[in-house]
């Protein structure tokens, strides 16, 4: 592993030297601007349309708008850190994201990929409490309703209630108290440091429902948020879950294995073009998140050199894979050492 490390810092620091002294925030925010543009004319073409068809197309539009507030998170769209949370901060806040807060637990994904209890989000389960109800509904029809609340209020209950969310309070260490605030809203909550940033994320999201409420634009807004929020849901598990990736305990985790926990998938052209390739180049994003969505391709093509076998890559067209993901990847035996997700049949 640390001979791999070197080999991919080598590669990752000779493209960094292609591109050093080349500036970074005007080419993004040709991106932003493309983006705004595209929301712009789906709403202007499909406003007046069945509610169901502009929902889904401005949802996926608005993808758009927040991977490159993701960026903004990771210091990866502007070139100093102002620009990066000026424009971050904007762009979570109008898709109800409270952006500092969310940065904190991002980071923390990041740093603790596919860890069994300091990982951030998709973290495994060890309770197999609903065997008795798949038994009676059946395998196939429980993974149906798990890919169906998985996609509809993963990120919400994420955000209010830690869903899926890590093992410890924000301490790192001290486990979380049962029936205890968990939400994303509040620096008192046991997943957040104590900063005011927390509050001024929230804030960020009030002033966004206010607007919606003044301009009388909640129900043109409703539709497009749930399909933004299912693309996350549907990116984010699909990125770390499978039945061969493993998630790793304290003594067996180490940056490296966790980040190559990581698999690209196959998206449509025009889907990858929208969504900066938040799911073909995700491996890399894991090795280094500092690389802006437009060169990602040209270094993941580097990396796959030096990973070999290690990349992971799983051509599995995404609805079955969305599908197998939910019937095979229950629950964990443990979180000590080495685990791999088990079926409940």
């Amino acid at each position: 592993m640390d001979n791999l490390q070197k080999a991919l810092n080598r590669t990752i620091s000779d493209l960094d030297e292609k591109y050093r002294g080349k500036r970074k925030f005007g080419r993004s925010m040709l991106f932003l601007a493309r983006d705004v543009v595209t929301c712009g004319l789906v709403y202007h073409a499909l406003s007046d349309a069945n509610y169901v068809l502009y929902s889904t197309v401005m949802g996926t539009a608005m993808i758009g708008l927040w991977v490159l507030g993701h960026e903004c998170g990771h210091g990866a769209f502007g070139d100093h850190a102002w620009q990066n949370d000026c424009v971050g901060f904007v762009l979570h806040s109008s898709l109800l994201v409270p952006y500092f807060s969310w940065k904190y637990s991002h980071n923390k994904h990041h740093k603790y990929t596919n860890h069994l209890i300091l990982g951030e989000t998709h973290v495994p389960s060890t309770q197999a409490s609903y065997r008795a109800i798949r038994r009676v509904v059946g395998e196939d029809a429980f993974a149906l309703v798990d890919v169906v609340l998985h996609v509809a209020f993963g990120w919400p209950m994420y955000l209010l209630f830690n869903a899926t969310g890590g093992r410890t309070q924000a301490d790192l260490t001290t486990r979380l108290v049962k029936g205890v605030n968990k939400s994303h809203f509040t620096s008192k909550s046991q997943v957040m440091i104590p900063t005011r940033n927390v509050e001024i994320s929230t804030l960020g999201c009030g002033v966004t429902l206010g607007l919606l409420l003044y301009w009388d634009l909640v129900g043109m807004y409703a539709g497009p948020y749930l399909v933004v929020n299912a693309w996350l849901v549907l990116y984010t598990w699909l990125q770390h879950t499978h039945p061969d990736v493993p998630h790793y305990g304290t003594d067996d985790f180490t940056f490296l294995k966790g980040a190559l926990a990581t698999i690209d998938r196959p998206y449509p052209y025009l889907i990858d073009q929208m969504h900066h390739h938040i799911g073909t180049t995700h491996v890399l994003h894991h090795l280094n998140y500092a690389i802006p969505h437009y060169r990602a391709e040209e270094y993941t093509r580097a990396i796959k050199q030096v990973l070999g076998p290690a990349y992971r890559y799983d051509p599995t067209p995404i609805y079955t894979a969305l599908y197998r993901t939910a019937r095979k990847c229950v629950y964990v035996e443990s979180t000590h050492g080495t685990q791999y997700y088990k079926s409940l049949m």
